[in-house]
């Protein structure tokens, strides 16, 4: 999906006749994903000059890491830092890896609202569902980039008409593959005595990403389809790609999305503190 230009599509104007046209596919400069990747390497220098890095030596804590009493006192913020903020050389390596990744192949096409909302939703989420479920210390954009990876697999299967069926029964399975090892590392870093070198991953923030990027990317993710170019004496005159579900129709289900982490959360907070 990352590498290709090009599609297939059937002819949507003439009747019964079947043919392939070639329209190159949107190309947003990944700007934002740019951007949180330059903030993640900055952010992690600082760690690094200021000898808060190497978690659990250095936890970090003060910083904004997402520690279930802190928040529960009322420190909702680390919800949020706790997103920026990485325990190591290696947990920032594969986090700015993934971003790179699929970061640019999502915002490509999202394009940067659509892109950002995913992201820092998603990774809100999976704050929450970290805070909710667990009780060490997290810390990491891992649970913002599993959404970005739940919304390629939602994309993929909802276009699947424009990148063919066999190419998308392909990637969606790479992708399940490469879901099944995540979460199974994590199941394996809290079972194993010591975890990872030291550390468990956080397989509920994980989930809590990857359903929120599931979820969104259903309901706002682009829909693309094919459509005539009318031209003065010629039909058709080309084609185009149309988005049939822009942000402009979606802009309610961010809203609620807010809302209803927003409901969760205070609900949390009174049944935690009974």
């Amino acid at each position: 999906m990352t590498d290709s230009n090009q599609f297939a599509q059937d002819n949507p104007v003439q009747q019964a006749e079947q043919r392939q046209v070639s329209i190159a596919l949107p190309a947003t400069r990944p700007l934002v994903t740019y951007a949180l990747l330059a903030v993640l390497i900055v952010v992690f220098l600082i760690q690094l000059g200021l000898a808060q890095t190497y978690y659990p030596d250095d936890p970090v804590l003060n910083w904004g890491v997402l520690d279930f009493y802190s928040v529960l006192h009322g420190e909702y913020y680390r919800l949020f830092t706790a997103l920026f903020l990485h325990a190591g050389t290696l947990h920032l390596g594969f986090n700015a890896y993934a971003l790179w990744v699929f970061g640019r192949t999502i915002e490509r096409f999202f394009g940067h609202v659509r892109f950002a909302l995913l992201y820092f939703l998603g990774g809100l989420c999976a704050s929450l569902t970290s805070f909710a479920f667990s009780r060490g210390a997290s810390l990491g954009a891992s649970g913002a980039i599993m959404a970005i990876f739940g919304a390629e697999m939602i994309f993929l299967y909802q276009n699947r008409r424009l990148f063919g069926q066999e190419r998308t029964n392909r990637q969606l399975g790479a992708l399940g593959l490469n879901a099944l090892i995540i979460f199974g590392i994590g199941i394996y870093s809290n079972l194993a005595p010591g975890g990872i070198g030291g550390m468990s991953i956080d397989n509920w923030g994980h989930l809590g990403g990857f359903g929120a990027g599931l979820a969104l990317a259903w309901l706002i993710a682009p829909r693309f389809e094919v459509r005539p170019v009318p031209v003065p004496g010629v039909e058709p005159g080309g084609y185009h790609l149309v988005d049939t579900n822009p942000l402009s129709r979606t802009w309610i289900v961010p809203t609620v999305f807010v809302a209803l982490l927003v409901v969760v959360f205070v609900t949390a907070l009174k049944i935690f503190s009974v």
